[in-house]
């Protein structure tokens, strides 16, 4: 309650000053918050390539502060749209520092690279003012790492051998297929799994890692956590299964066979529960069942 009177007294406040604070820029965060900042010049453009490489080929992307969006697509074709902005104390500054912004490409017949450089140093950092999002079409098959520092990335109906890393942010996957590599730092993991061919490792520190897999693969599981709870959904009908309790807490380890077997999926968390679920049922939303519990098939009222 006290909260709540401190952001209504704060609004009216700020609401009030407002003609005192005409070169201020105010705003409202997805957590309800307030931010008060100093309005800044902004330039901004749209820089576009396509690449083509062999089915054994690679593909890669370096980030500093942006998200990377990636969808696969039927054509032969790579596409790459980087979005890049750059805030400055002014418009004209802004633009001559969007000019400084290079994007190097290393292209060679199987492989190719992109990442953004600048002459400025530190410009990347946080608000330092210079961000590039890029969004991505790739083909099936290619081997593909995408890593960020500050943002996301985000995967949709991508097949192939994938890696993606980011450090402040959140890996998302949907009817992603193939082998995945897919870590952060301080966000959570959450991928959708139509089809796998090698190994999956989803892993961070401080979040949740969910996963959404058919009840027809063939592959062993293993999730872990230190500080949290894990629970894999029974209707996937685990075998083999072994697990492990934190002293009283929740169950902190469960592993087993899924069908033949065959592909490692390996889950683990620090600071973080995992939940494992069928794909399409959503279950991997949901918070890691009660202490002791592999699984469940719906919430009942004293979950609530």
């Amino acid at each position: 309650m006290a909260t709540r009177l401190f952001r209504a007294l704060f609004v009216a406040v700020a609401v009030g000053a407002l003609p005192l604070l005409a070169g201020c820029d105010i705003r409202v965060n997805e957590g309800g918050g307030l931010s008060l900042g100093v309005s800044r010049g902004r330039a901004s453009d749209e820089w576009t390539r396509t690449y083509t490489v062999g089915k054994a080929g690679r593909f890669e992307i370096a980030n500093e502060n942006g998200a990377i969006e990636v969808r696969g697509t039927t054509g032969p074709q790579i596409t790459v749209k980087a979005f890049r902005e750059v805030t400055a104390n002014s418009d004209e500054e802004a633009r001559e520092r969007l000019q400084k912004l290079e994007m190097r490409e290393e292209v060679a017949p199987d492989r190719v690279s992109v990442r953004a450089e600048t002459n400025e140093p530190g410009a990347f950092g946080f608000n330092r003012g210079v961000s590039v999002r890029y969004e991505v079409e790739l083909p099936p098959g290619l081997t593909v790492a995408f890593k960020t520092q500050n943002g996301a990335v985000r995967l949709n109906d991508l097949e192939g051998k994938i890696t993606a890393g980011v450090t402040n942010g959140t890996v998302t996957g949907r009817e992603v297929s193939g082998s995945v590599l897919a870590t952060s730092v301080n966000g959570s993991v959450q991928m959708d799994l139509a089809a796998v061919s090698g190994d999956v490792r989803l892993t961070t520190v401080n979040g949740a890692v969910r996963l959404e897999i058919p009840s027809t693969l063939d592959v062993d599981l293993d999730a872990t956590t230190v500080n949290g709870g894990v629970s894999v959904d029974e209707r996937l009908g685990l075998a083999n299964v072994s697990s492990n309790r934190g002293g009283f807490g929740p169950t902190t380890n469960i592993s087993g066979r899924l069908n033949k077997g065959g592909p490692h999926v390996t889950l683990q968390t620090t600071n973080g529960g995992i939940r494992v679920a069928p794909r399409g049922s959503g279950d991997a939303d949901e918070e890691p069942g009660r202490p002791g519990r592999r699984g469940r098939r719906g919430p009942t009222p004293a979950e609530f």
